[in-house]
């Protein structure tokens, strides 16, 4: 078996207590590349924001365990239910013992087929949008941001840092992993970030613009400073305002179209050229 195409790279430190854990998919399997983050908030009461995919279990493992002693952790908040954010919640649930997992009831009943009834629910809270955790030295409040692929989506605003992690929302992909999106060509931005969220809520093209800024204006109404993602690089200061008005722009878009049988050939056809060991291994 070949080699997964999704790598570590160094955890961000974004705000005070506040890291953004980084994976890297893609890379050599198109001109695009797309972050696979987590997070991890410190303080009094340390918080997880999603566990991560199981293909790279080991790595994200002891990255995110090199920042928080797992004993001390006290709160994992899962995002949505997305197997590139619950994957290794099982291995998390064991290693910290003291941590209440945030979620809600739907989300519990949608992950029953991948966990069954192994979640505890003696360990639970259930949040909904707009709800509250008091974190000892922060509050941190379930925020669901304008886009999303699942509808168990929320998202977490710390009102310690003003740090808002927006779940899949106000990514984009990237020819090559940056920290800032000021290293990305600003035409490159501005498609790469439409077109993923318009692949993300493929019902935007339907949906009402003015009730749609009414969501995003809710998300700018948080004063956030910097906004994490599952999939793309931070955001700070006026950044946040000009993804967010891309964003409003996008119901008056036409739909983005998806990738379809000629990208597959493409791919398979690189592969086959780069490396015919993965090639077999593929059409076995």
């Amino acid at each position: 078996m070949n080699e997964s195409p999704i790598r570590m790279i160094e955890p961000e430190l974004v705000a005070p207590d506040t890291w953004v854990v980084r994976q890297v998919a893609g890379e050599g399997l198109g001109p695009t590349s797309v972050y696979i983050n987590s997070s991890v908030i410190l303080g009094e009461q340390p918080v997880l924001i999603d566990c991560g995919p199981a293909i790279t279990r080991a790595d994200w493992l002891e990255t995110t365990f090199s920042l928080v002693d797992p004993a001390d952790v006290r709160w994992i908040f899962l995002s949505h239910d997305d197997v590139d954010h619950t994957g290794n919640l099982a291995q998390v649930l064991e290693a910290c013992p003291n941590a209440t997992l945030v979620m809600t009831a739907f989300m519990m009943e949608r992950m029953g087929a991948d966990f069954g009834f192994g979640l505890p629910l003696p360990r639970m809270r259930w949040i909904n949008h707009g709800e509250r955790i008091d974190a000892g030295d922060r509050e941190l409040v379930a925020v669901t941001p304008p886009v999303f692929d699942s509808p168990t989506t929320r998202g977490l605003f710390d009102t310690a840092t003003r740090t808002y992690w927006a779940s899949d929302a106000l990514g984009c992909p990237m020819p090559e992993p940056v920290d800032d999106i000021a290293e990305l060509d600003h035409g490159f931005w501005r498609e790469a970030f439409t077109v993923q969220q318009q692949m993300l809520s493929p019902w935007l093209a339907w949906t009402d613009p003015v009730r749609f800024q009414r969501l995003i204006d809710d998300v700018r109404g948080l004063g956030a400073e910097v906004v994490t993602s599952g999939h793309g690089p931070a955001l700070r200061g006026a950044q946040i305002d000009s993804a967010l008005n891309l964003m409003a722009e996008v119901p008056y878009l036409p739909m983005a179209p998806a990738p379809g049988q000629a990208d597959l050939d493409a791919i398979v056809a690189m592969l086959a050229a780069g490396a015919p060991a993965a090639a077999e291994e593929l059409a076995a």
